[in-house]
Parts: C-alpha cells; structure tokens; sequence
C-alpha cells in the first residue's frame, strides 16, 4: 500500500499550520474531522514539540493518519481544506503559498476546486456532470474512493463501483420524488432507475423505429450495474473473507470502475436532459 498523500504535500501544509495559525485552531481542525493527537509515549525522539509548539501539534494529530486508508485521507482532505481558508487571497504571500499547497496537491491527484473543495482529479476527469444535484458529495465520495484504490487495492476499487452504481441510482430516484426501499439490491435499484428516466427496454413503444436495437442497448446498460454489483461479491472487500484474493490486479480495477463511471453518466445526463426539457 501507497501513501495517497505524499510527505511533501504533508510537510507544506505543516509550514503552514506553523505560519498562519495558533495551536488552538490547529487542534480544532483536527478534531472536527474526528482526529485525536498522537499519545505522549509515541513522540519522536525530543518529543512531538522539539520542532515547535505548531508543528509538533500538526505532527500529533497527523501522527495517527493511516495515509494509505481512501476513508482517513478524505478526513484529512477537509483538514487541509479549512487551513486553505486560512491564507488571505489579498494577500500576496498568502495567494503564493495558496498557490503552492495547490500544485502540491496536483501532484497526488488531488484538485482544489470552486468553493475551495479538494477531490481527486483522476476520477473528476471521467466528467460526471454533478452540478445540478442537491447531494453532490453522496456520489463524489464514492468516486475518490475508487480513484484512490484502482492501483493500489483493487478489491476495493470493485467495492466502490458498486456503491457508485448504488448511489447514482438512489440519487435518481431521490431527485425525481420516486419511492423505494433502501433496503433494496441492484438489480432493483437499476430497474426502479431507468424506469423513472425512462430508459428501461420494457417502456419502449414496440412500434418505435430501431426498437429492437435499442431494447438490446439498453439491455446491456442494465447488465453492466448488475453485473458490476455479482463482480464485488465475488472479488469485493465487503464479505469477510477467509481466502486472500488472487487474479485480481488494477487492470479489472479499471474496467469495473471504468464500466460504472459510465452506466452512471448515462443516468445523470438523462436526468439532466429530462430536467431542461421541462424547464423549457
């Protein structure tokens, strides 16, 4: 396992802690993401303040980060998203050091975006259109995930595509007011989906022109979820097992994730182009 924040990146924003914050917020913004600071019997030799009472409280807290875990560095993502926020964009040392942090970020993949958000560039690219939703962050969780594990952890990678496809789906659902059960499997799920958008072979008019090909099509569209959800079951992190998984390499990583990424593209510009057609 890989770091997915490299020790430079770490080390910048501990200069910054060190240069533009006091101990106190440096503890706080740890702490609201639910971080707490390293035991004394763990400090480096000469101790977590040897370097200063602010870098060894940045050292504390990151101290007790397992950098290699998708779901901990998501946490420290909205750390060093709020220390962004304490650099002054009118302030020309401040905007240098802004700029700096962010190409630092580049580096392992990471953007900062509008609203001073920091996501994963690898999966963004993949163009999911996610502005018009009312719960963004549901499915961007999902996508870091996987881009964080493709190459690193496979397994979990197919574990994210399914909770992609399970996401978009209820994100659907969600935004078009339809009901269903959160309880319910994929294969439920996909069908409740395309029905609400419309894209289910079964609500095509039999007289249609190229009907068969498209029921074909859209056959297909439904089995890449299914068959995505019966792939994490069988290589997946989700079930316990008692067996290491062999055969299993970054490669089918890509093709599961590459696969989800675009049944729910499919979904969500359909929803998209529904939304603007009745704006009109």
């Amino acid at each position: 396992m890989i770091d997915l924040v490299h020790p430079r990146t770490r080390t910048a924003f501990r200069e910054t802690c060190s240069d533009y914050a006091v101990v106190r917020q440096i503890c706080q913004v740890f702490e609201n993401e639910g971080f707490h600071p390293g035991p004394e019997d763990a400090a480096p030799e000469g101790g977590w303040y040897g370097p200063g009472q602010r870098r060894g409280t940045f050292d504390r807290y990151s101290s007790r980060v397992d950098w290699t875990n998708p779901n901990q560095v998501r946490r420290v993502l909205n750390v060093f998203e709020e220390i962004l926020t304490w650099l002054d964009d009118n302030d020309e040392h401040s905007t240098e050091r802004k700029e700096q942090l962010s190409r630092h970020l580049a580096r392992d993949g990471y953007q900062v975006g509008g609203g001073g958000r920091i996501r994963s560039s690898t999966l963004i690219a993949s163009s999911l259109d996610l502005s018009g939703l009312r719960e963004p962050d549901v499915i961007l969780e999902h996508l870091e995930r996987m881009s964080g594990a493709m190459d690193t952890d496979p397994s979990l990678a197919i574990s994210g595509a399914k909770s992609l496809i399970e996401a978009t789906t209820k994100t659907v659902l969600d935004e078009l007011q339809e009901s269903y059960d959160d309880r319910a499997d994929v294969p439920a799920l996909v069908k409740a989906a395309q029905k609400a958008l419309k894209l289910h072979p079964e609500l095509l008019a039999p007289t249609a022109k190229g009907v068969e090909s498209t029921k074909r099509v859209l056959s297909g569209l439904s089995q890449i979820a299914v068959s995505i959800a019966e792939l994490r079951n069988e290589y997946g992190t989700d079930h316990g097992r008692s067996r290491p998984t062999t055969g299993l390499g970054p490669r089918h990583a890509h093709l599961a994730v590459g696969a989800a990424t675009t049944y729910c593209r499919m979904l969500l510009e359909t929803l998209a182009t529904r939304r603007a057609a009745t704006q009109r």
